[in-house]
């Protein structure tokens, strides 16, 4: 039987989450070049339920982007690379980043698809909650996914759509004693898709994914059955929506998420994920204040609320909520261990003039766990000046 492996996640609360949010290139420019300045201060840098380790930080970053047409396909690519500089704990200094490529293609008959590449290197979690002891040392980690797509539109069936995917991910961390948390991840699926309507999208696929950890050759695989349906309830609302039977070396049962957009008026903007996964699959929907778990179920929901009050001022609003089963847990033993968190996001962003935004925000991060090792409260909050070139 495969020993169960616990796969760390970075924390929401670090310096590189507490940049501002970047407006993406297609919001009415095919490219934007741009820099950020912003100073915060967190009450708990190692994520401890000791000792008192608060700082300020300091996080320069510079953007640039594009997005345009070349014929039929859509090339797009977003960028930023952080500087960030810590007060009283100069030896977490580090430099990041976040890039985000793709290509959306057709072909004038009835073929399609997309070739995404993201990658990113932030400070990883303290505190993660996975065997190994919290830590106070840098620890860099660097994430890469490449992944695509393939449709093909079934002439003598047109509402009919064959999609095969593919993605490829890996994790690295730079320190040592985090080798065992390192994976390497194929994930393949075939489906079939069903366009009912203008409104309904219906599916069904085959997915398989296979991983492994490089250190110590420890590996895992992953069978499932999908069904999926979209639907595009008005032209403000989508429901996007998945239903799984899933199989791996220690889980049977079914999994799933759920996506809400909501846009109801040019003031409004609603996102809501509900999941309930297991693996780095949690991750990758976009949760992101849990923790990754090759083997254990985590129940999760994430809402984001945005709200223009004025031309000019837009303030923001998030809420976290996770739940993860900790039975047999290296980290947390015994039957019926706890480990849930949440966290909650407040920001406000001024658009001083047309190119210029001004901002702060305020998050907050609770871990609740069997093992009090593991559980803390923590918060960052500060404030930011972005200036933008379209």
């Amino acid at each position: 039987m495969k020993r169960l492996h616990r796969l760390a996640l970075p924390s929401v609360l670090l310096a590189t989450a507490a940049a501002p949010v970047l407006a993406q290139s297609d919001a009415g420019s095919p490219w934007y070049l741009g820099a950020s300045l912003g100073h915060y201060y967190t009450d708990n840098v190692f994520r401890s339920n000791a000792a008192s380790n608060s700082d300020q930080l300091t996080s320069l970053s510079l953007l640039a982007g594009a997005d345009t047409r070349l014929g039929r396909q859509r090339v797009h690519a977003d960028a930023r690379f952080n500087d960030t500089r810590y007060q009283h704990n100069s030896s977490l200094d580090n430099r990041g980043y976040n890039i985000d490529t793709g290509l959306d293609w057709e072909t004038a008959g009835n073929l399609s698809g997309t070739l995404d590449y993201t990658t990113a290197r932030t400070l990883a979690d303290f505190n993660s909650n996975t065997g190994i002891a919290p830590t106070t040392e840098r620890n860099l980690q660097t994430d890469r996914s490449l992944g695509g797509s393939i449709r093909l539109g079934l002439p003598n069936l047109s509402p009919f759509t064959l999609e095969g995917t593919f993605t490829r991910r890996e994790r690295d961390y730079s320190l040592a004693l985090w080798d065992s948390q390192e994976y390497r991840q194929n994930m393949t699926s075939l489906g079939l898709l069903y366009n009912a309507s203008s409104a309904w999208r219906f599916g069904v696929a085959g997915r398989y994914t296979k991983g492994r950890v490089p250190s110590n050759g420890f590996e895992w695989d992953r069978k499932d059955i999908d069904l999926t349906a979209l639907w595009r309830a008005t032209g403000s609302s989508s429901l996007n929506a998945r239903i799984s039977r899933s199989t791996s070396d220690s889980f049977t049962g079914v999994t799933g998420a759920l996506s809400w957009n909501w846009a109801p008026g040019g003031r409004w903007s609603l996102n809501t994920k509900l999941s309930r996964d297991t693996g780095v699959e949690a991750y990758y929907l976009g949760i992101n204040n849990g923790l990754a778990d090759f083997n254990r179920v985590q129940t999760a929901l994430q809402s984001q609320l945005s709200y223009r009050l004025s031309g000019k001022v837009t303030a923001t609003a998030g809420l976290g909520i996770t739940k993860l089963s900790r039975n047999g847990d290296i980290a947390l033993p015994g039957a019926g261990a706890k480990d849930d968190s949440k966290q909650y996001s407040l920001g406000l962003a001024w658009e001083a003039l047309r190119n210029v935004t001004v901002g702060c925000s305020y998050t907050r991060f609770d871990r609740d766990t069997s093992n009090v090792l593991y559980s803390y409260n923590a918060y960052t909050a500060g404030c930011y000046v972005q200036g933008m070139i379209r």
